[in-house]
């Protein structure tokens, strides 16, 4: 209910952060919490430098110097570990900043809240909008200038379907966005009445109505977005690589008489899905962009069977329909069956190395296991091996179309 942007508020307020803090760091946590990557993005944060350091004691020791005597503000988001043990050695170079320094938590969870505030410390409860409120993020977003005194029809739909909203401010930015483009009655009373607000909630309230702004994109929008399956929750992509791996898998199309760059026509497809919500910029790094995790949780649910992540232990039979991967790479591979998965599926078109989060693999050569598999995925459009160590290219590419 808006605690990350509640956040964000607070961080990226420049110049009163300067006045009260000599640092700031902000970490997405996810799901998992491994205390060495967190402590290494915290310092990686702070400094604005890579760290390629692995072992947890010299990362500690390394962020205690760099907080010494400092008042530093320190946001760790979207947190879900209930272990105090992992708590208390994350903190442990806390100690060394200055009094005043602040650390503020996002999380769904209320007993990771009481377990990080010690048992003690206060913490706020964020409530849903009220109607008005939500209304006035879905003007903003559904009639950017425009004034709504000129469209009364198409204001007196829009708070019937904000109510539907249930005071989220992700649905009501979402389908804002989506109705932007939409002048005509018709079209909002289609998202008003529409089917997909009585789905089952499932754990999440807004699901439905984040599959209703799905379900009202424009084909070609539906299939980029449905593209970005591949990725895993967090993970900060560039504008430009994302329009690459779109022109490879030919998801971008001319209309008739167009005459735009496919890049930029790319450009244009990814500038709407920004409007729409469906991406927002990175809060770690200028220019790149990430999904709520929500949102991921939307395009796993569309892609279906036709992306997967090898992290997600999908071996459930419908590896052979899948067209579209990613794993993690790490220092571990060689040797390993990691890679026996992927000759299960058939007609792979897109295989992408993606970091894992807080590790740097400059330093990993191409596993022997992963050389040969190359050769087998022979339909393959878009690979990519960034990251890796490479010195020279196998022979095995040369095999691939």
């Amino acid at each position: 209910v808006g605690k990350t942007t509640l956040a964000q508020l607070v961080y990226n307020d420049e110049s009163r952060i300067k006045q009260h803090f000599n640092m700031k760091a902000w970490v997405c946590v996810c799901d998992e919490f491994d205390v060495t990557r967190i402590t290494r993005a915290i310092l990686e944060s702070a400094t604005e430098k890579p760290c390629h350091l692995e072992n947890l004691e010299l990362l500690q020791v390394s962020l205690k110097k760099e907080l010494n005597g400092k008042k530093f503000l320190l946001v760790l988001d979207d947190v879900w570990n209930k272990n105090y043990t992992d708590w208390y050695v994350l903190k442990k170079p806390f100690s060394a900043g200055a009094k005043g320094s602040k650390i503020i938590v996002t999380t769904r969870n209320k007993d990771v809240a009481f377990i990080m505030a010690g048992g003690t410390l206060p913490f706020n409860d964020l409530k849903h909008l009220s109607d008005d409120d939500c209304w006035l993020l879905f003007e903003k977003h559904s009639f950017e200038n425009t004034n709504t005194g000129h469209q009364p029809k198409l204001e007196s739909i829009g708070r019937k379907i904000v109510k539907k909203c249930k005071g989220l401010p992700l649905a009501a930015k979402t389908l804002g966005g989506l109705l932007r483009c939409k002048v005509e009655e018709d079209e909002w009373e289609d998202i008003l009445n529409s089917e997909l607000w009585e789905l089952p909630a499932e754990e999440s309230d807004i699901m439905p109505a984040l599959k209703l702004s799905y379900h009202h994109l424009p084909t070609h929008l539906k299939r980029c977005f449905a593209y970005c399956a591949i990725f895993p929750k967090d993970f900060e992509f560039e504008q430009e690589d994302l329009v690459l791996l779109w022109m490879a898998e030919g998801l971008l199309q001319q209309s008739k008489g167009m005459r735009k760059e496919m890049e930029d026509l790319g450009r244009v497809y990814f500038s709407e899905l920004l409007s729409m919500s469906f991406f927002q910029q990175s809060n770690g790094y200028k220019g790149r962009f990430v999904m709520h995790d929500l949102i991921n949780d939307l395009v796993q649910c569309v892609a279906g069977d036709i992306s997967f992540k090898l992290e997600d232990d999908r071996q459930n039979g419908t590896l052979e329909k899948a067209r579209h991967s990613s794993y993690a790479r790490t220092q571990y591979d060689d040797g390993s069956k990691k890679f026996e998965a992927f000759y299960k599926v058939k007609a792979l078109r897109t295989l992408l190395s993606l970091p894992l989060r807080g590790l740097y693999g400059d330093r990993i050569s191409i596993p022997m296991s992963l050389q040969d598999l190359l050769p087998k995925l022979s339909f393959l459009r878009a690979l990519s091996l960034a990251g890796y160590c490479i010195k020279e290219l196998p022979d095995s590419i040369g095999d691939l179309k």
